[in-house]
């Protein structure tokens, strides 16, 4: 597995391997504790596009594990993508602990938002809502305020948050 992994790959894949069904979320959470990063993503992304069952969990306890050396954001974003409604307490966990080290445009955090967005639930909206509180910086409480269609409430200007 090189490059970009299309559905159609990973179907081809699985037809010539089906084990990889079952063997695929133990193939991640292994080579998330060898720390070899580049390969659990590789199988995470196969995972994803398979909809393998357990993903889901071991993606959570690679975030919540602050792990050095994890590129957050490519499993941030595969949480989205799978529509994730058990990660959404994960996702917003990601966002909290990120967002001090995250400056200046806080990437992780948009994509935390992103990924919310797509997960779409009450519960992903209501997190998404506490990232427009003050608390939070304004370019993440602007992207927050996009993704639940508020902005234009909290009173940002897009051409000053674009700049």
């Amino acid at each position: 597995m090189n490059g970009f992994l299309t559905e159609q790959d990973a179907k081809a894949i699985a037809d010539l391997h089906p084990e990889v069904f079952g063997a695929i979320v133990p193939w991640v959470r292994e080579a998330a504790r060898a720390g070899n990063w580049i390969r659990a993503e590789k199988f995470a992304n196969l995972a994803a596009s398979l909809r393998v069952a357990g993903l889901c969990e071991v993606l959570q306890e690679i975030l919540d594990s602050d792990a050095a050396g994890l590129n957050k954001e490519d499993l941030v974003d595969i949480l989205g993508e799978i529509r994730e409604v058990d990660a959404v307490a994960c996702l917003f966990r990601v966002a909290e602990k990120s967002v001090s080290e995250d400056a200046p445009a806080y990437w992780l955090c948009q994509k935390v938002i992103s990924s919310l967005g797509e997960i779409g639930t009450p519960e992903a909206y209501e997190c998404i809502r506490e990232m427009t509180a003050q608390s939070w910086p304004d370019i993440v409480r602007w992207h927050a305020a996009v993704e639940v269609g508020i902005e234009d409430e909290l009173g940002f200007d897009e051409s000053h948050m674009l700049r």
